[in-house]
């Protein structure tokens, strides 16, 4: 079993959905590896450093992988963490301070690792603050010397490259991004890991099977930490990857497909460092395989949905929250089907029935739904062609 997969099934009896434990250690290795890897694009050099955000409700055990995350790269002990509330100042002199680590070692360049289970709560409201961090992000432009002259302060970062691992639920989503945050390039280069179920339920009053050992996962982090260079692929994987992106790029040509948050035009670069990140879990060496590859692009097309789904209230559909919560309660039916009475008693407290049927009248008019009377009840539903259009759409694929 790799360490990737060791992780995961480690934490098989948590809540937490299975994915949030799989972002949580590709994380802690982005962290850990910081730019001593890069993959090579001829134009620039491509380091692994990700933005990840958990997006789900409060409660669906966010903190947990979030924490552990924490706790692993906290045990390597190589780059600089910001946990906590912070204004973007503090964390800007915190990258550009010199830090003495335990043994005495050194940090010079400016590499850390910022991870919050509650973004919106921990980031002192700045609205510069995530558009410094989307600049932050590139790290294949920043070679040398990063300077940012603020009204108070100015900082000056060495090679800056950073990681960011937060949670965030819809509530304060809606409040925290602003549309210069969607559209700006922020959303574009982070990877929304969106989940509304558990994997299981567990009281935890009863000692699961196994128990994370991080001391012992944290030994091979250490061991990634000492790789320094190229990742290598071979040209059989260049070729494969090269195909799968201009089909990619010619579907978003014939089916004029738009993106206003500008994720899929970084799509190439996002699978790639998702690859670098699996191969490293997988392997312990500098070689990206056909199933990382694969891998990668399939974690990436979900994620394209999930972007979606985190936006769609945001201003960019058009939608407001309460369309959102029907449709997404339509797919999820048998048989796609909602009476009016049906719909009232579930959420009465999103809108009053003269506020529903409004909403559910601009989606007829949209082609969203049908509505239809039968007997004495107004019935919603969602016909075939219908959910087969808004499942293609929160998959990324139109």
């Amino acid at each position: 079993m790799n360490w990737l997969t060791e992780v995961v099934e480690s934490f098989s009896e948590s809540e937490a959905p299975r994915s949030f434990w799989y972002w949580s250690a590709l994380c802690a290795i982005s962290a850990v590896v910081k730019d001593n890897i890069f993959f090579d694009k001829f134009y620039y050099k491509l380091y692994p450093n990700i933005y990840v955000l958990l997006y789900a409700d409060s409660g669906l055990k966010k903190g947990p992988p979030i924490n552990f995350a924490h706790q692993l790269v906290k045990q390597v002990n190589n780059t600089r963490i910001i946990n906590g509330r912070s204004s973007i100042q503090g964390i800007l002199k915190k990258l550009g301070t010199a830090e003495t680590k335990p043994g005495g070692h050194i940090l010079k360049s400016s590499c850390g690792f910022i991870c919050s289970s509650e973004l919106a709560s921990s980031l002192v409201e700045d609205k510069a603050a995530l558009t410094i961090m989307t600049d932050l992000y590139d790290r294949n432009y920043r070679a040398g010397d990063w300077e940012s002259l603020l009204k108070m302060e100015s900082f000056s970062l060495h090679d800056p490259t950073v990681t960011l691992f937060g949670g965030i639920n819809e509530a304060h989503s809606m409040e925290f991004f602003t549309r210069k945050d969607v559209q700006g390039g922020f959303f574009a280069r982070t990877f929304i890991i969106h989940e509304s179920q558990a994997q299981t339920v567990n009281s935890l009053m009863f000692q699961p099977k196994v128990i994370p050992d991080v001391p012992k996962l944290s030994n091979y982090l250490k061991q990634l930490a000492q790789f320094k260079g190229e990742i290598l692929m071979s040209e059989d994987n260049r070729k494969h990857f090269d195909i799968y992106y201009r089909n990619l790029r010619e579907m978003m040509r014939v089916q004029h497909i738009k993106d206003p948050t500008g994720t899929l035009n970084r799509f190439d670069d996002s699978i790639l460092k998702t690859a670098i990140l699996i191969a490293l879990g997988r392997h312990e060496s500098l070689t990206i395989e056909r199933e990382d590859i694969d891998e990668a692009i399939q974690q990436c097309e979900r994620l394209i949905g999930n972007v979606r789904r985190a936006t769609i209230s945001s201003g960019l559909g058009q939608m407001t929250s309460q369309k959102k919560l029907i449709i997404l309660e339509l797919m999820e039916r048998d048989g796609h089907m909602i009476s009016r009475a049906q719909l009232n008693k579930k959420f009465w407290m999103h809108a009053t029935l003269g506020e529903w049927d409004e909403i559910m009248a601009q989606l007829q008019i949209a082609g969203s739904i049908t509505i239809e009377a039968r007997g004495n009840q107004t019935v919603y539903l969602m016909n075939d062609h219908q959910y087969n259009d808004w499942k293609s759409h929160f998959e990324g694929r139109n």
